[in-house]
């Protein structure tokens, strides 16, 4: 079909995929010469549509599944308070929760949007939650003993590899506006939003009083807890949509 080739391209679909399309197409006039299959902009757009749906949902369970060998890989490291560096465990810490936060939400608006901005943003939290997972593997890393040294590195291929999907999502994708939190998590998002941190804050606040016998430990590390939920949704809260 003449122009088909090119309108697929512009939308991100190259290669073999467009070639089988092609075929595909061909083949089909070849049987049905009548057949109103529309013209080859309308064609590319409707494979682009659908494809970027499938892809971004397969994305973001790859990166969900991603940062699930991450964190299990964290559990299995055992990471010392005392580590050579104090910073890696913080790192580990900060950008756990947010690979943790971005990727579910990037799950969630996947599975639940199919607009472009849907998927265009599903793809974007799915990148910073890839990022983030990043962080965790290179602070394991640092923690500089063997055993973490050696799951640092193992962390990085299932989260290229989802970063990779991403990205090929991502091709598919034009820029475009997408509907807030509240899509994801109801008319109540901002009250949800805000319980969940406070569960957070309370829950290190606990752990300093049960584990370290502390009250005034628990009280710093929950404002430490606050302070950095509060610094991500300033830095975080535009890209993610956790915020107009």
């Amino acid at each position: 079909m003449n122009g088909l080739r090119r309108e697929l391209a512009d939308r991100g679909i190259r290669g073999r995929l467009a070639a089988r399309i092609e075929a595909e197409l061909d083949d089909h006039l070849a049987c049905d010469p009548q057949a109103d299959i529309g013209d080859p902009a309308e064609i590319a757009e409707r494979f682009a549509v659908e494809l970027r749906v499938v892809r971004t949902r397969r994305a973001s369970i790859g990166t969900f599944a991603a940062l699930a060998v991450t964190a299990a890989l964290v559990a299995a490291s055992a990471p010392s308070h005392a580590s050579a560096h104090a910073w890696a465990g913080l790192l580990i810490l900060a950008c756990a929760q947010i690979a943790f936060v971005a990727g579910s939400l990037a799950l969630l608006r996947a599975l639940r949007g199919g607009a472009a901005g849907d998927c265009r943003l599903a793809q974007r939290r799915a990148a910073i939650a890839l990022a983030a997972g990043v962080g965790v593997a290179a602070g394991l890393a640092a923690e500089g003993r063997m055993l973490t040294i050696v799951l640092g590195v193992g962390a990085v291929a299932p989260l290229a590899a989802a970063a990779l999907a991403n990205r090929r999502a991502l091709q598919l994708t034009p820029r475009a506006g997408a509907r807030g939190l509240g899509a994801d998590l109801g008319p109540h998002a901002a009250l949800i939003l805000f319980a969940l941190g406070a569960l957070a804050v309370a829950g290190v606040v606990f752990q300093g009083v049960a584990f370290e016998d502390s009250g005034w430990e628990g009280i710093i590390r929950g404002a430490i807890e606050a302070g950095g939920l509060g610094a991500g949704v300033v830095v975080l809260g535009r890209p993610l949509r956790l915020r107009a």
